[in-house]
């Protein structure tokens, strides 16, 4: 209860801050026919060398997405992908001061990422959240994937901090974290390889355009993007 309490008073912290509207990342590279979401619901053609605004939405579809975020964070969102970028403020140019930090969404889909200067020196200042668990890092490489299984986490370099409602979970690299629900602990696992064709399905950074790949119609995608769990960061 006391945990559960903490969340309560963390999401409210959360979400009393102001959005930041500005500039949180450019699109570097993309291939099939993302969208981006505005926090009023209208949607625009994704478009190479456009910035991703605080509070809006990327729905890869049948496309891939590589992002690069003003603190020099490199990401790719593999096909299938809904995420959202809800808070953003970075005001330095070699660091992040004290009122600087991100938040952001995986709703559903893959991701990878090699984190830029925000959460380098304090890791309260970087929080990915999703529907079952929310993930908090020191400097370093990862990706995340998402569906109706649960979250799998896996750490290249560094190490990421992975929260449920339960408990929290250091995973180094090399090693991978599974969250079945918001009210399960993570549960810790060697990476043996038998995720080898989800961490390839997730380009590495810098991402580049596959020799032969096709683009397809694009596919719908259903439901809104759920509200960010809160772990034991919140400091942004």
């Amino acid at each position: 209860m006391v945990l559960r309490a903490a969340i309560i008073t963390l999401l409210s912290l959360f979400w009393a801050l102001p959005v930041f509207a500005g500039p949180a990342a450019s699109v570097v590279f993309f291939s099939g026919q993302p969208v981006v979401l505005a926090e009023n619901g209208v949607s625009r053609q994704l478009l190479r060398g456009a910035d991703v605004l605080a509070g809006e939405t990327i729905e890869t579809r049948d496309g891939r997405v590589q992002l690069r975020f003003r603190d020099g964070a490199s990401m790719s969102l593999q096909p299938g992908t809904t995420f959202r970028v809800d808070r953003f403020r970075y005001t330095a140019g070699d660091k992040a001061v004290a009122e600087d930090g991100v938040l952001m969404t995986l709703v559903k889909g893959g991701l990878r990422t090699v984190t830029g200067w925000l959460g380098k020196r304090d890791r309260k200042q970087y929080q990915l959240g999703t529907t079952v668990a929310t993930i908090g890092i020191r400097g370093t490489e990862y990706s995340a994937e998402l569906d109706g299984a649960g979250l799998v986490v896996r750490t290249y370099v560094g190490i990421v901090e992975v929260c449920s409602k339960v408990g929290c979970v250091d995973v180094p690299g090399g090693k991978e974290v599974w969250v079945r629900s918001l009210d399960e602990a993570p549960r810790l696992r060697e990476n043996d390889g038998k995720g080898a064709d989800a961490i390839q399905a997730v380009p590495d950074v810098p991402l580049k355009l596959e020799a032969g790949e096709q683009v397809r119609p694009p596919a719908g995608m259903a439901g809104e993007a759920p509200p960010l769990p809160a772990g034991r960061h919140g400091k942004f």
